[in-house]
């Protein structure tokens, strides 16, 4: 094969068009997709740090949810023992009160009768003088009832 100047100008010429080629369409090309995989690449990296920052407000939300409940409970735990602490001494104090008056009213009711049962011995006492003398007639000496007797009497009927 003979080597002519036709093909070493058809070798320079397509050399030529290659670098020419390369100024004008590849290398325009190539920086454009450069651009691009930076600006895919800043995108994804932007989207993991706010991913990131949302899983940290995410945890700080629940960790702020967590000890706002725990000090609800604490509150109203708090609370519940007031009241049951409360309930047991109003509780108590009626109780108190009620044993109180109760006391005082039995005392009362010894009181009157034991005041009764003094109006009634002198009652019966004369009750008994009387009958004694209406059975027996009024001619009849007898001994009147003595306050023991008269005791042992209302004893027996109480």
């Amino acid at each position: 094969m003979e080597i002519n100047a036709t093909i070493l100008v058809s070798a320079i010429s397509f050399i030529v068009f290659i670098f020419i080629m390369n100024k004008i369409l590849y290398q325009p090309v190539l920086d454009i997709m450069e651009k691009r995989r930076n600006y895919i690449d800043s995108n994804k990296n932007d989207a993991q740090q706010h991913k990131q920052q949302a899983e940290a407000l995410i945890s700080d939300k629940n960790s702020k949810i967590a000890e706002a409940q725990r000090k609800s409970r604490d509150i109203v735990a708090a609370k519940s023992d007031a009241l049951k602490e409360e309930k047991t001494k109003v509780l108590n104090d009626a109780k108190d009160g009620a044993a109180k008056y109760f006391s005082e009213e039995k005392q009362h009711l010894v009181q009157q009768k034991e005041t009764a049962a003094a109006n009634m011995r002198f009652d019966v006492a004369d009750i008994a003088n009387r009958l004694t003398t209406k059975l027996m007639g009024e001619g009849i000496a007898f001994e009147p009832l003595t306050e023991q007797e008269v005791d042992e009497v209302m004893k027996k009927n109480a």
